[in-house]
């Protein structure tokens, strides 16, 4: 009789088996194969404690579910390449260039072909019957040709189409705010008050240059005046990135002079983890943070894989007279240990399969992440059940095998018989510190990082939320208004415009004051120039924030001037053009001195000259968590306005939105509280505190699992000592000791050797912390380690407690 191949499929699949079922004895009989009698054994066995099987699964559910989930995260975050033929040979000047410079780059052949963007930026779509955040990058004309990328309707615009007005929207866009319109090709959209043509959707699948799974969701041609352009291009057939890192100095050279090659020198990868694991600044910081998440999803899968070891190593001690006497009657070491590796093979196929059910709960969850409505950042997380979240997850569980299951089987094939066969003498010899407690050791230490991670990322997250920005935000109101399309009102027709749209603003009660920003605060990377005194060369330059401010810019926010004064309305047509400088920047540039009435030169190419008429306190603009920038403010009297009201700044939303919708020529409209641009500048760090905290709960549920089954199994295996202890005169407090001292010995093991991993885990994450936040803080490792003490004390209590009570005289008669 020829055997016939079973196909067994856990869940999705995480791995794939494949064994032949059945092998003939005899013409009526037939045996099956001896791994399906063990398997046949472990489930019987599993079945008749189904308190082991249900932590056991559950344990390895959550580390393995996380575990993947994460990884999927993490992927997508720093590990998977951006959409591009060939994204290897794709290069980024690591270097903020002007229209003009970046011409010349292009021209001087450097690259096989070079194209630019400029970051992301938000725009106002209007949406028929209101205004919405839409967020865009301008780029080259070439820019989609540079990638090599297609679309999945209508085409991407080329360098035929540069001076259009046209548009290239995300898939995402195309779905969920024109409602996947079939006929959007060629449909004119509406942004800031111009209309532009839509020539074509980007695939579903699409991965922008920004990286992080930002996407954004309209794409525009930039303008020839662009001062802010990230070149990035295609390398030359043959030409490795250093060869065309060092022509491109060379070209630098010729083209700007010393100061050019300078600011060019560096040229970076953009495919790849090279490519994400940047250097410095922010996306250091987002690299480090993601790697670290990593780590603790890792943790808590070795976490939970230790206390099914335990588990298992437990039970393979209340089985020890029934593996020796099998090894009497014949079995050898590997017959016992395949039948107790059964047991942990069924744990942790039934623990992988529950475990991608919460991978997909997860997974369906995160898809519905969104940023805070001010922001509303287009995430698009592309999680793909491909080849490679396959094989990691096989990898996930046959590690989660091996740890489990294999050191508890090889102990348990160490049964000895004659031990055996001594009344109440164990099949194995006796340590005091066990394998079992070595697990529950290592439990403890990464539970004890886990948790002072999360601890931390609480804190930051606390920080965040609770700094003051340096203006007022509780009775601020952010107003965008734009004109109509074709109504392109520039120089003082666009001036008379704004003010008069700031007029009828005013007019609105409960309104105290209105001014212009620009850029709006925490929505978006500011636009970064050098800055220098006048007189003093390039080279010394510092880099600078900009930030538009229209009159009375300060006295609206309530950001204290320490020297000078505010703008008026005259300002914008002096020159040189008058500048705010905060006192970071001052300090920066002058030391102590009085910096009034100095000039300074803010660029590379075509210098602009500011002159000094104030100096401001310090406010946050880009971030919450970061320490105080250079920032300096020059006129702009843009219609995107902040208006000071009384009280709560929700109550005026409508008014002033129906004062707006009534200004002559207005078009796209958007009115929020500044409170929501806060909440969105919080959010990484929430989400942060989030992930971790969570990991670490976790983490410590299932320390506190082990430790309570552990103990359980402990005190069944010491039911005759504590009945001898009771019987010559022992108190049941001194029992009770004697049942949990072992316990609180592995937990102080456990806090000792985690304080030195969780310094390890540290020191590289201080970056990524908020200012105001001690990572050092003492206080929060003695408060994390006494938590995990007193938890722990607590969970090996309840048992050791259940088990002092027990009749001396019934424990006895029992053994």
């Amino acid at each position: 009789m020829r055997g016939e191949g079973i196909r067994i499929r856990i869940g999705a699949c995480s791995f794939v088996i494949w064994i032949c079922a059945f092998r003939p004895q005899s013409r009526h009989t037939i045996e099956m194969l001896p791994i399906l009698t063990d398997l046949n054994h472990a489930l019987r066995g599993l079945r008749k404690s189904p308190t082991l099987a249900a932590i056991g699964v559950t344990s390895l559910a959550l580390g393995i579910g996380a575990n993947v989930t994460i990884y999927g995260v993490v992927r997508e975050m720093i590990l998977d390449d951006l959409s591009a033929n060939q994204p290897d040979r794709l290069a980024r000047v690591a270097a903020v260039v002007s229209y003009a410079r970046y011409r010349d780059l292009k021209q001087a052949g450097v690259f096989q072909d070079l194209a630019f963007e400029t970051g992301l930026g938000d725009l106002i779509w209007d949406a028929a019957t209101h205004g919405e955040v839409a967020w865009q990058m301008t780029t080259s004309a070439n820019f989609f040709n540079v990638l090599g990328v297609g679309s999945s309707a209508g085409r991407l615009y080329s360098q035929s189409d540069e001076g259009l007005q046209v548009a290239v929207v995300s898939y995402g866009f195309w779905r969920k705010r024109l409602h996947s319109n079939p006929n959007v090709v060629g449909h004119p959209l509406q942004f800031n008050g111009k209309l532009y043509t839509v020539l074509g959707v980007l695939p579903q699948d699409y991965r922008s240059v920004m990286g992080h799974g930002v996407s954004p969701e309209v794409y525009l041609l930039a303008h020839a005046d662009s001062q802010h352009c990230h070149p990035f291009g295609r390398l030359r057939d043959g030409f490795t990135r250093e060869q065309t890192r060092q022509a491109l100095v060379a070209a630098a050279r010729i083209i700007g002079g010393q100061n050019f090659e300078k600011q060019t020198s560096s040229l970076r990868p953009m495919a790849g983890l090279a490519a994400n694991a940047a250097t410095e600044g922010d996306d250091r910081r987002f690299f480090l943070f993601f790697v670290m998440l990593f780590g603790t999803a890792a943790m808590l899968a070795v976490i939970a894989c230790f206390n099914v070891a335990g588990l298992l190593l437990a039970r393979g001690v209340t089985r020890q007279r029934e593996l020796a006497i099998r090894k009497a009657l014949g079995a050898n070491r590997f017959q016992v240990a395949r039948q107790l590796l059964a047991e942990g093979l069924l744990l942790v196929g039934l623990g992988a399969g529950v475990g991608l059910l919460v991978d997909a709960f997860l997974r369906n969850w995160l898809s519905y992440v969104r940023w805070p409505s001010a922001y509303n950042l287009p995430f698009e997380f592309h999680f793909q059940n491909d080849r490679g979240l396959f094989l990691y997850a096989l990898a996930t569980a046959l590690v989660a095998l091996l740890v489990s299951s294999l050191l508890p089987s090889l102990r348990g094939s160490n049964a000895d018989l004659s031990l055996a066969m001594k009344q109440g003498e164990p099949a194995f010899s006796v340590r005091r510190w066990s394998l079992r407690n070595s697990f529950v050791t290592l439990q403890v230490a990464l539970s004890m990082v886990l948790l002072i991670l999360g601890v931390l990322f609480s804190r930051s997250f606390l920080q965040v939320a609770d700094v003051d920005p340096g203006f007022d935000v509780s009775h601020t109101v952010m107003a965008t208004v734009y004109p109509l399309p074709g109504q392109h009102l520039q120089g003082e027709k666009g001036w008379s415009w704004r003010d008069g749209v700031v007029r009828r603003v005013k007019e609105v009660p409960g309104v105290i004051g209105v001014t212009s920003i620009g850029p709006l605060p925490f929505m978006g990377e500011l636009p970064q120039d050098p800055i220098r005194r006048k007189g003093d060369p390039l080279s010394v330059a510092r880099d600078g924030y900009s930030v538009g401010a229209g009159e009375q810019f300060c006295k609206v926010l309530g950001i204290p001037i320490l020297r000078g004064r505010d703008f008026e309305i005259a300002d914008r047509t002096r020159q040189p053009v008058p500048a705010l400088v905060n006192q970071t920047l001052a300090r920066r540039l002058f030391g102590a001195a009085d910096p009034i009435g100095a000039q300074l030169l803010i660029g590379r190419e075509n210098e602009r000259v500011l002159e000094i008429i104030g100096v401001t306190a310090d406010a946050k603009m880009r971030t919450l968590g970061e320490s105080h920038a250079p920032v300096f403010f020059t006129p702009y009297a843009d219609p995107q306005l902040l208006v000071h009201v009384t009280g709560n700044p929700t109550q005026w939303i409508k008014a002033l939105r129906d004062a707006l919708a009534q200004v002559e020529m207005a078009s796209a409209l958007d009115v929020r509280p500044l409170s929501d641009a806060t909440a969105g500048a919080i959010f990484p760090m929430r989400v942060a505190a989030g992930f971790v905290g969570s990991l670490s709960g976790l983490g410590l549920l299932l320390v506190l699992t082990g430790l309570y089954s552990s103990v359980s199994y402990a005190t069944r295996r010491r039911t005759r000592e504590m009945a001898i202890r009771a019987t010559v005169g022992a108190t049941r407090a001194a029992i009770l000791w004697t049942a949990i001292s072992d316990s609180m010995a592995v937990l102080t093991c456990g806090v000792l050797v985690g304080l030195p991993l969780a310094v390890m885990a540290i020191r590289p994450l201080t970056d990524v912390l908020p200012d105001g936040v001690d990572p050092w803080d003492l206080a929060m490792f003695c408060a994390v380690g006494t938590l995990l003490l007193a938890t722990g004390a607590g969970a090996a209590w309840i048992p050791a407690r259940s088990a002092s009570k027990a009749d001396p005289s019934l424990a006895l008669r029992q053994e």
